[in-house]
């Protein structure tokens, strides 16, 4: 386990040295996907920031991150990209997904209050927050499901699994603090999460369809990595349905089935660390453990370009969930997140 603490620590000091530390200037507390490069996802960024919370001297920093995200929204509360030069000037590109991007924020703020026991900030920003929530309900189609982006009207799985998520996490976090309209946030994610079963899982197949345009749903090959297989993982990831259950355990076994080396997955292809959390939410220490192991030998050691802030964040996770199972195949948890249980 020492190295596993080791491991976790290095990288949380990794993505500090993504961030930007610039007081008074617009692009302070931005998280970089990479130290040396001026391009923020904040997709990504969301992720790091979640992941910089195992380390409590980190607190603050991940609120700063926080502010940036809020400081730059756009008039209709959605995201762009950033790319920042040496002097902090900005040029912004569209982003990847709307609907995802402000579902993990959400999911972020309220992995903040759960490990600083702040309000403030919260009802402090209270307008903004909702008007990243008002992105995701914008974007709901009459079946409760997302579109990607305003003007790109495919609705993804795995992008719907973390507007559920983000929602949800944002419901209970204003039922918290005796917000009137907790209600209704979670009245929308459980529109998302009904949306998902009756649109995406195919009960005869016994599998997920990855997304759909119009009428058409993905046809669905599980030795496809991405995104047939992969986003078999997401609905388990973000707490639709419990890694003890019994379709849970089955689509892990034939994920493992259709995707046996996993674990094993070389540069210049991205890692998925996010499956090293995966297999802890199942108990599967062992996988989780060696997911770490190759990762830090193929992408971290080797300086790999295919390493940024994202899978950094999932590493640290991983690590982290690792630890409170102590390494030995404990029980199962039932949250996606580190406290969020």
């Amino acid at each position: 386990m020492e190295s596993i603490i080791n491991s976790m620590t290095a990288q949380i000091n990794w993505l500090k040295t993504c961030q930007i530390l610039s007081p008074g200037s617009s692009a302070d507390g931005a998280i970089k996907k990479y130290p040396d490069q001026g391009w923020v996802m904040p997709y990504f960024s969301n992720f790091a920031a979640m992941a910089m919370l195992e380390d409590p001297l980190s607190h603050p920093l991940v609120e700063r991150y926080m502010n940036w995200y809020l400081r730059n929204l756009e008039e209709n509360g959605t995201m762009l990209d950033y790319h920042y030069d040496d002097d902090f000037n900005s040029k912004t590109a569209g982003p990847d997904s709307e609907d995802s991007y402000a579902g993990t924020y959400l999911s972020l703020v309220c992995a903040y209050h759960y490990r600083t026991g702040q309000t403030g900030w919260i009802r402090q920003n209270l307008p903004l927050l909702k008007k990243v929530a008002g992105v995701i309900i914008n974007l709901m189609d009459r079946d409760g499901l997302t579109f990607a982006l305003a003007g790109y009207r495919v609705k993804y799985l795995m992008d719907n699994c973390e507007t559920y998520r983000g929602l949800k996490d944002f419901a209970d976090l204003l039922y918290y603090i005796g917000d009137q309209d907790a209600g209704r946030y979670q009245a929308k994610a459980k529109a998302i999460a009904t949306g998902i079963e009756r649109t995406f899982w195919n009960q005869p197949k016994g599998y997920y369809h990855a997304s759909k345009t119009g009428l058409f749903k993905s046809r669905v090959n599980l030795k496809k990595f991405y995104p047939d297989a992969a986003c078999q993982v997401f609905p388990v990831l973000y707490g639709l349905i419990k890694p003890d259950s019994e379709r849970a355990a089955y689509l892990y076994k034939i994920f493992n089935k259709n995707q046996p080396d996993w674990v094993n997955i070389q540069p210049p292809d991205f890692p998925w660390m996010i499956l090293g959390y995966y297999a802890c939410l199942h108990g599967d220490c062992d996988r989780a453990i060696e997911k770490i192991r190759q990762a830090g030998e193929a992408y971290i050691d080797t300086k790999s370009g295919s390493w940024y802030c994202g899978e950094s964040a999932f590493f640290i996770l991983t690590c982290a969930k690792l630890i409170k199972l102590k390494g030995i195949g404990g029980p199962p948890q039932t949250g996606p997140w580190p406290g969020l249980l």
